[in-house]
This record gives C-alpha cells, sequence and structure tokens, in this order.
C-alpha cells in the first residue's frame, strides 16, 4: 500500500519544502539581510589611501616581523628597523608594508640590506 503513494508522497514533500522556503525562510533572510545587522558603522573612520604612519600600520609591522621570523627562521641575524618602514594604505583596513631589513651577506664578513613587502 505504501509503494502506491511513495511518488505522491514525495512530490507532496517537494512542493513543501518548496513552499517553506519561499513563504517563511526567504522573507525571513530578506529582512535580516535589509536590516542595519550587518552594516559597518564607518563615520568618523574614514582613511586616506596611500602612503599613511598610525597605530594601526605598526600593527601591521608588527605582524609583518611575525610572517618574516615564521618563512626564514629567526629575527637573531635579521635587523628590521621600525622607524624605516612604509606603509600604503590600499582599502578596508588593509596595508602594504615595506622594510629594509639588514641580513649577513653570504660571505659572513658584513650585512646586506634588502627590501621585503
Amino acid at each position: 500500500m505504501l509503494r502506491k503513494y511513495s511518488v505522491l508522497l514525495l512530490i507532496l514533500f517537494i512542493v513543501g519544502l518548496y513552499l517553506l522556503q519561499n513563504k517563511a525562510i526567504m522573507p525571513f533572510v530578506e529582512k535580516v539581510v535589509e536590516s542595519d545587522l550587518f552594516m559597518e558603522d564607518s563615520e568618523g573612520e574614514d582613511e586616506q589611501l596611500g602612503s599613511v604612519r598610525n597605530d594601526r600600520t605598526d600593527f601591521a609591522f608588527a605582524h609583518c616581523k611575525e610572517a618574516f621570523k615564521e618563512k626564514y627562521g629567526s629575527l637573531e641575524k635579521a635587523d628590521l628597523s621600525p622607524d624605516q618602514y612604509q606603509a600604503w594604505a590600499l582599502a578596508s583596513k588593509s596595508y602594504l608594508v615595506r622594510s629594509p631589513v639588514r641580513v649577513p651577506d653570504e660571505q659572513g664578513a658584513g650585512t646586506e640590506e634588502k627590501a621585503f613587502a
């Protein structure tokens, strides 16, 4: 008896799910998207694009030092000076940081300066 109605029940469940999605779930999702729940308050935080230097760029430089440390081992042989870095604001609080790094040369006689971004 159930085999007779299985195709009919499948179709009814699919139609029911379709109606549930269109009448209940999607209107709720549209209300949430239209609300101010996901709006970021950016008043007063407009940042100029281009070369900048502030607390955020200092933090970005510290992050770059950690990335350099992860990639090349340690900072014992390298000298990253926080006074010599340059940072550019790109957008959405993203920065490009460029800094000269003093590393021992390959002969071990002195140091050479390389630029990393």
